[in-house]
């Protein structure tokens, strides 16, 4: 059956009545296809500038927190600093403090060793002077009445030889005594103040040498450079090195059993040398000091004193040898 046109807006027999348009519409695109299509081509850029935005966002937070830990990194760095500075001011003012007291205490340790080495030269000029005196004073009233008191006993003695022969005998013995005191008197004067001591150099440590030699059976023997006996020394030297001689031979004839000395004056360098050497067993000069010993001590500070030094090399088995080296006087005329 034929198709039949009906009129819009009316109804066909049978059918629901509904509207229709028949009218010839254009053909629109399918913008969902269309728009699903670009999406689809679109999203990998998309994805890639959300990516890039999502990044930039998480690197400049990133950022700010790198900025931010760095900051507090340096915050904390600058008050370390400022303790770490504020601690070594402290400790620099403590060391300044004690590098001052150091100096101060080792300012007043060389004025102490100063007035130290002044009293102990005033004490041995004191000594020296106090030893002088005595010896004059012995050798004017004590030695003087010996000898006249024996030239008296030799003057009974010799009445009295040929009447009274026991009387005679008596003041026999009382002379010996007599000598045996004189003698004595000698030796004392001789510790007191070395004999010979206006006579030079030479001719008190030649005195003192054979002294030794008597005393103490050790052979010793003096020699001098040629010039030394012509050196202008005031008594105060002489004594000096006359007492560095006595102290050294002291101890050569205490500890060393050594049986040959040697001494020998020379100058070095303008200065008068005086070595003391002998054959004995020796000693080790680092060795603990004993408590009673002060004798090499004694002759250091008495060539400190007078501008001097003492040397002093020894060994095991080897003998000791002494050298007191003292700055000198000019040369005689007759000699220059």
């Amino acid at each position: 059956m034929p198709a039949m046109a009906h009129a819009p807006g009316t109804a066909v027999a049978g059918m629901p009545h509904r509207a229709f348009s028949l009218t010839c519409r254009p053909k629109v695109p399918n913008v969902d296809k269309d728009i699903l299509h670009v999406n689809r081509n679109a999203a990998p850029a998309v994805i890639d500038m959300r990516t890039q935005a999502h990044s930039q966002r998480a690197g400049t937070r990133g950022t700010q927190r790198a900025d931010s830990a760095a900051e507090r990194v340096t915050a904390d760095l600058e008050e370390a600093l400022r303790s770490l500075t504020q601690d070594q001011m402290l400790v620099n003012q403590g060391l300044v403090e004690k590098i001052l007291s150091c100096e101060q205490a080792e300012s007043a340790l060389r004025a102490t060793e100063q007035r130290l080495h002044e009293l102990l030269a005033h004490q041995h000029a004191r000594r020296e002077a106090e030893r002088k005196r005595i010896a004059r004073d012995i050798h004017d009233s004590l030695g003087q009445n010996l000898l006249v008191l024996r030239m008296d006993i030799v003057t009974l003695q010799q009445a009295t030889a040929d009447r009274h022969h026991r009387l005679h005998e008596r003041l026999g013995a009382a002379l010996d005594n007599v000598d045996v005191t004189l003698r004595t008197v000698k030796q004392l004067l001789g510790e007191l103040r070395p004999a010979g001591l206006e006579l030079g150099l030479l001719a008190t440590l030649d005195l003192e040498v054979r002294k030794f030699t008597r005393n103490s059976r050790i052979a010793c023997r003096l020699d001098a450079d040629e010039g030394v006996d012509a050196l202008a020394l005031d008594e105060e030297q002489v004594l000096a090195v006359c007492r560095a001689l006595q102290e050294s031979l002291n101890n050569v004839f205490r500890h060393s059993l050594a049986s040959r000395v040697g001494v020998h004056l020379g100058l070095r360098n303008g200065r008068l040398q005086m070595a003391v050497a002998d054959n004995g067993i020796g000693f080790d000069p680092a060795a603990p000091r004993k408590s009673s010993s002060y004798g090499l001590m004694a002759l250091e500070e008495l060539a400190a004193t007078l501008g001097g030094a003492l040397e002093v090399a020894s060994a095991r088995g080897q003998g000791t040898r002494v050298v007191l080296v003292l700055p000198c006087g000019k040369l005689t005329t007759g000699h220059q």
